[in-house]
């Protein structure tokens, strides 16, 4: 009889949103798990324990987090809880023992960290910075970004987005976004290329991969450079493999949070990994000591006891995009008849999602969304917020209203005046999630006619 092998699982987004159905029926298959530092956890469970996986299982992964009694506040992302108190433990671990050999700066766990992620990523080069500020600033100057330059971006994204291209004496250009998925459109990119046009930079958006085959043609077509802001999207099937770089961030409210601001670069090209190297620490040659090789850089590199803390909790980043995940499903599952009913639009369960925020869209528009956002705070003691709170065109320094007074992003302005964001983090319980939902519902029943 002719055998077959156990299919492969690597932990990215496509591994993951597959292995949530299989658990939801309750046909797990045997899998072969990829031996990387990150998948461990879950590879482990794969492998030994595979019902842990279904939240009904007595010591189920989703066994964690408080369970709210009636009339307790249920928080949108409680800081004391970044961590699960495990990890807590480990990250505190690491630090120790980084902290009883003093190299608390350099040292030799930035190595090993960037090189498990990339072993993860499946590129050739990480290399980690001080933010995903950082990251974004190294990339752009890696790929030639500089003074006079403009970047193609969109208006929704934290303002590190845009300060990345200011600090490279760039000018952004701001695009409006696709109406489904909420990224940039690639139609608007072609439109807005111009003579000073020197890169695009996409933002997968809560978590949800731009159209980056696409912006990638636009960018060959054009002579440009796509460096990836993927600061909400660790471990979406493809990152950074197709473009000139993506861009992480390991800030203590991402999927993959640590102790401290952290971030990295992530690319295939080997010049420009070793470009990014320079700039983030110097502009020194990382061989030899205090001898530049570039012009001049940044004090941008990763501390060696991030790095640390870093190693001591990758075995659980694709643990952590899972449990994101199953909650996603189950948000979508638990609101489905609010969708039905035309009360809010949701967001598709596709394979290429981290789920960083999990957000609805209010259909009545933004008066209905604040009503239902006051009412679930004051009745249901749920905590909800806007991803993010002011769109960058709409910010009101002097510099901003010179340069974008008269831009017009219809399709953002209206995602920005819609969408509501519920609690998800590593440490929501099924009991907090519960009440979520509930709260929604008697929230669209009270306030929206």
């Amino acid at each position: 009889m002719r055998t077959f092998p156990n299919p492969s699982f690597t932990g990215d987004s496509a591994d993951i949103s597959r292995l949530v159905a299989e658990v939801r029926c309750g046909e797990v298959p045997p899998y072969t798990p990829s031996p990387s530092r990150a998948n461990r956890a879950l590879a482990d469970l794969l492998t030994r324990d595979p019902g842990r996986l279904d939240p009904a299982a007595p010591d189920s992964v989703f066994a964690t987090g408080p369970r709210p009694e009636t009339g307790q506040p249920v928080p949108f992302l409680p800081r004391e809880r970044l961590l699960t108190r495990d990890e807590q433990r480990t990250a505190a671990e690491c630090f120790a023992r980084v902290l009883a050999g003093g190299e608390l700066t350099s040292g030799p766990a930035v190595t090993e960290f960037e090189d498990a992620l990339a072993d993860f990523l499946g590129v050739p080069h990480v290399v980690g910075t001080g933010s995903g500020t950082d990251a974004l600033v190294v990339a752009l100057e890696a790929v030639g970004v500089g003074h006079g330059d403009e970047v193609i971006m969109p208006a929704n994204s934290f303002a590190a987005t845009e300060n990345a291209v200011w600090a490279r004496g760039a000018t952004p250009v701001l695009v409006d976004v696709d109406p489904d998925c909420h990224t940039l459109d690639p139609a608007l990119v072609e439109a807005a290329v111009g003579p000073r046009t020197r890169a695009i930079l996409p933002v997968h958006l809560y978590g949800r991969l731009a159209d980056v085959p696409a912006l990638v043609q636009v960018a060959r077509r054009h002579g440009l450079r796509v460096v990836e802001d993927a600061c909400q999207a660790i471990g979406v099937t493809g990152v950074g493999k197709y473009t000139a770089a993506a861009v992480l961030s390991f800030n203590p409210y991402k999927n993959f949070g640590l102790t401290g601001k952290a971030g990295a670069v992530v690319t295939r090209d080997d010049e420009l990994a070793a470009r990014a190297r320079r700039f983030s620490y110097h502009g020194f040659d990382p061989k030899r000591k205090n001898v530049k090789e570039g012009g001049y850089g940044l004090n941008a590199r990763m501390d060696n006891s991030t790095a640390a803390v870093g190693l001591g909790l990758l075995p659980r980043l694709t643990l952590r995009n899972y449990r994101r995940a199953f909650l996603a499903r189950r948000y979508l599952d638990g609101c489905a008849e609010l969708a039905a009913n035309g009360s809010v639009l949701l967001p598709a369960f596709e394979p290429d999602h981290a789920w960083h925020l999990f957000g609805v869209r209010v259909t009545a528009g933004r008066a209905a969304r604040d009503s239902i956002r006051a009412h679930m705070r004051s009745t249901g003691r749920v905590e909800t917020d806007i991803y993010y709170p002011v769109l960058t065109h709409r910010q009101q320094t002097p510099m901003h209203r010179e340069l974008f007074g008269q831009v017009v992003l219809p399709r953002t302005e209206h995602l920005h005046e819609t969408v509501l964001h519920l609690p998800l983090h590593n440490d929501l319980s099924l009991a907090e999630q519960d009440r979520v939902i509930e709260a929604l519902h008697a929230a669209v029943r009270a306030t929206v006619r």
